[in-house]
């Protein structure tokens, strides 16, 4: 198999793009989230009923797919560009690639259900927790350093 060698420039490139991209998508669910807020402030007072509660449950399901389909698909897109010790920058951009667009996703339909619903609370609490996981997961580029797995360091 012809491996490619990716030098530390190609790193930095794919580390910086993915940067940039997590931050456009961070600032896009910011955005939204402060017009749908708006928009429900700005609306009649309306009581609960069962349609949010379902609308809710229906964002909260999502935001679990979401969470669990993006982490696999993340770890497999690593796996299959997985090189010499390392994650290949192309691998890296795929995988968390895959993983923010869910976490935008999940975050996109709990404040549709927050404008659909005209209830902020807790109607926003699934995009909160998906942007909270979309900053825990801001692109360090670790995966794409060469380090030997830990048996073959600590020798017996």
């Amino acid at each position: 198999m012809n491996e490619q060698t990716y030098t530390d420039a190609d790193r930095r490139g794919t580390l910086m793009m993915v940067r940039i991209i997590w931050f456009g998508l961070v600032m896009g669910q910011v955005a939204f989230g402060f017009v749908a807020i708006l928009r429900v402030l700005n609306m009649e007072a309306g009581q609960q009923n069962q349609l949010q509660i379902q609308m809710l449950a229906i964002a909260i399901g999502v935001l679990i797919g979401a969470v669990g389909i993006g982490y696999f698909a993340r770890n497999q897109a690593y796996k299959r560009h997985w090189q010499g010790h390392a994650v290949t920058p192309a691998g890296f951009f795929m995988g968390n690639l895959i993983l923010l667009a869910l976490l935008e996703t999940a975050s996109f339909v709990s404040l549709v259900m927050v404008m659909l619903g005209g209830q902020v609370f807790p109607m926003v609490l699934p995009a909160v927790a998906s942007l909270a996981i979309q900053c825990a997961n801001f692109p360090s580029g670790m995966p794409m350093q060469q380090s030997p797995p830990d048996f073959a360091q600590n020798g017996p």
